[in-house]
């Protein structure tokens, strides 16, 4: 499998620390247990992807709530020690899959966030920068049921390579974008989810706007996912008239105090649109 470089492109943006930093903890990773190794403790869960994208499916639009302590743009989000009891309250709520942030360094997750947050029952995204097939192996070891791709950090080989791994060990892919020239590289990989990031990479400046103007570009045989910026139940139902099929929301709420309640509210707002 290639080897990851990092696109030129993003070498001028914000996201270069956070790869420098993904790409250091992946060393040790592979000091303490190499590639040959990991693949002999991997088996394939082909039960993984349809539980996935069904429960995307099977809302109006459904929500993917996200577990995550920090995040660069907002700082500190919760002091949770243990992100189980809030996994526990999203289901309650009604979310569709979880969405858990595994980067240590920025976010302060890790790949044990997606064991702590198994009892509630759904489907789970390891949300990272996903550079390398390690990264896939130790997903699905993990308990993901899907994994995150980001065009703007992968080559077109690489991404071709560790979609069809993901493929091939039976986890679904959600490949997240960023323009029109990101969208035409994702379709051609046939992923299974495709979500639109309204998050401007070089000013992390998030804008709806943007969401909203892509959404209809997607073609209809993937499940269409609106990433960032959404902070209020206006917010789902403008993306939810857009055509998304689907929401992944993390910091509104973290920051909620019933996030329960806030997701139904989240559900509610598209209903309406879409009645």
């Amino acid at each position: 499998m290639s080897g990851y470089q990092m696109p030129s492109a993003v070498a001028q943006t914000r996201l270069a620390p956070i790869l420098d930093s993904v790409l250091q903890r992946l060393a040790q990773r592979k000091g303490q247990c190499g590639l040959a190794e990991l693949h002999l403790q991997t088996a394939p869960d082909l039960q993984r992807r349809p539980r996935f994208v069904t429960a995307l499916k099977n809302s109006d639009v459904a929500v993917i709530a996200e577990c995550k302590r920090r995040s660069p743009s907002a700082g500190m989000l919760s002091d949770d020690q243990n992100l189980a009891a809030r996994a526990q309250n999203y289901a309650m709520g009604g979310a569709a899959a979880l969405s858990i942030l595994t980067e240590e360094d920025h976010f302060k997750g890790g790949l044990i966030e997606l064991q702590n947050v198994a009892a509630a029952g759904l489907p789970r995204l390891r949300k990272d920068f996903i550079l390398d097939e390690y990264m896939v192996l130790e997903s699905i070891n993990a308990g993901a049921d899907a994994i995150l791709l980001m065009v703007v950090c992968l080559d077109d080989v690489l991404l071709a390579e560790l979609r069809a791994q993901a493929a091939e060990l039976g986890m679904a892919v959600l490949l997240e974008v960023h323009d029109e020239a990101e969208l035409e590289r994702a379709i051609t990989v046939d992923p299974d989810c495709l979500g639109v990031n309204a998050r401007n990479l070089t000013t992390f400046h998030v804008e709806l706007a943007h969401t909203v103007a892509m959404l209809p570009h997607i073609p209809e045989q993937f499940v269409r996912v609106a990433e960032s910026g959404l902070r209020t139940p206006a917010d789902v139902a403008r993306v939810a008239v857009a055509g998304a099929d689907a929401v992944l929301i993390g910091e509104a709420l973290m920051k909620a105090n019933d996030p329960a309640q806030r997701i139904r509210e989240f559900q509610v707002a598209a209903q309406e649109a879409r009645a």
